[in-house]
């Protein structure tokens, strides 16, 4: 407490969809133990357009709008670090949290303008990788240094992506990154949801068909084509298997000429956007997805929760969350045939299937729920506002 109060943490992030997915369980989590938080974010979502404009909650917490462009574009970046400043100023918040690459530089600005005692960030994946050019992985990884030198602490998802920041330098010391697993909502995602019931006919998948799924973004970093390229193969020497991607984005035409061309579009199904994801993962007898990147591979522990057995690439993030031989199997990524072989292996084991399925929720209960995620985060807080003098 300060003066009397409750500790106040200002969460910051770009899209209001951002908050519901990643921000909202920790205001509910932080509102049970005391603390007044709130969000600050653009009143839009990526996907379902704008945010009414009488939405002021979230979990139970003020939604504040302050317009953060996702793409850069000067004049709407200082307006927004001003609209953010007045938000906290009027907010006072102890704790300003952002998350997201472009959100982390206007927040942590505005948040030290307006002398904000404790500054987080959660990179869940640096802006820098391998497949940019070098001089924009360069400017990335600069401006990554140059903000982290306000930031008290950088959270991060995996200790893959913790060492690619020390190893980039962002921060040199390395006890000011810390690594604090993504949590998987157990309840939402768990077997017991029941069996697929007619979801199969409906998206014309069959009753009696094996399906091979995924969920993801149709961008290039998710590996989709190499996706379609395992289908193919798989179809080769098994005909009662079909596919499903859900997921939209800006490749799904390329992706369905990429099936026709394949021979394979029959059997692949584009659900598109979908909200019931925990029900068609249900739906699905094996779940894969051949990414390119990812800052820690929220998909795979959905699936494991959801009891499934798994098949992704075999990058640092994800080895840490698909356990290898127990809750599925790794494949190099950008190749089909090592994707094919091993998806074909559990397609012919169903009682492997079911074994790693069971580790896989095994595994999620024990390192990736939203309930553990929480405390790991507030008691950050509790360690950061205390050096700070404080601490409730």
């Amino acid at each position: 407490m300060e003066g009397g109060r409750p500790i106040r943490v200002l969460h910051v992030c770009t899209i209001f969809l951002t908050a519901q997915t990643f921000i909202a369980p920790i205001l509910r989590y932080l509102s049970g133990c005391g603390y007044e938080v709130a969000v600050a974010c653009s009143q839009e979502s990526a996907v379902d357009g704008p945010v009414p404009s009488g939405r002021w909650d979230l979990a139970g917490s003020k939604v504040f709008s302050v317009l953060i462009p996702r793409t850069v574009h000067l004049f709407q970046d200082l307006r927004a670090i001003w609209q953010l400043y007045k938000v906290i100023r009027e907010f006072r918040p102890d704790v300003i949290h952002t998350q997201t690459s472009k959100a982390g530089i206007i927040g942590r600005l505005a948040a030290r303008l307006a002398g904000t005692p404790v500054i987080i960030h959660t990179a869940h994946a640096f802006p820098f990788h391998a497949y940019l050019p070098f001089p924009v992985k360069l400017a990335y990884i600069w401006i990554e240094r140059w903000v982290a030198g306000w930031t008290d602490l950088l959270m991060v998802d995996t200790e893959s992506v913790r060492m690619d920041g020390l190893r980039q330098r962002i921060t040199q010391d390395p006890g000011r990154i810390v690594t604090v697993p993504m949590g998987i909502d157990l309840t939402r995602f768990s077997p017991s949801l029941g069996g697929p019931g007619t979801l199969r006919e409906t998206l014309g998948l069959g009753r009696h068909n094996l399906v091979v799924g995924t969920v993801a973004r149709l961008v290039p970093d998710k590996g989709l084509e190499c996706f379609l390229r395992m289908a193919a193969i798989i179809r080769n020497k098994r005909t009662d298997v079909k596919f499903l991607i859900v997921g939209e984005g800006p490749l799904r035409l390329n992706l369905e000429h990429m099936a026709e061309a394949l021979g394979i579009a029959p059997e692949v199904i584009f659900s598109g956007h979908r909200t019931d994801i925990p029900e068609l993962m249900q739906a699905m007898d094996l779940f894969v997805l051949p990414t390119r990147r990812e800052g820690f591979g929220v998909v795979f522990a959905e699936a494991m929760a959801m009891g499934k057995a798994t098949v992704g690439s075999a990058i640092g993030p994800i080895a840490e969350v698909l356990d290898d031989g127990v809750t599925g199997y790794l494949a190099p990524a950008d190749d089909p045939e090592a994707f094919a072989e091993r998806a074909l292996e559990l397609l012919s084991d169903e009682v492997k299937r079911g074994a790693f399925g069971a580790a896989g929720r095994l595994r999620v209960e024990a390192l990736f729920s939203q309930v553990r995620m929480c405390e790991l985060i507030e008691r950050e807080y509790q360690r950061l506002l205390t050096i700070k003098g404080r601490a409730s």
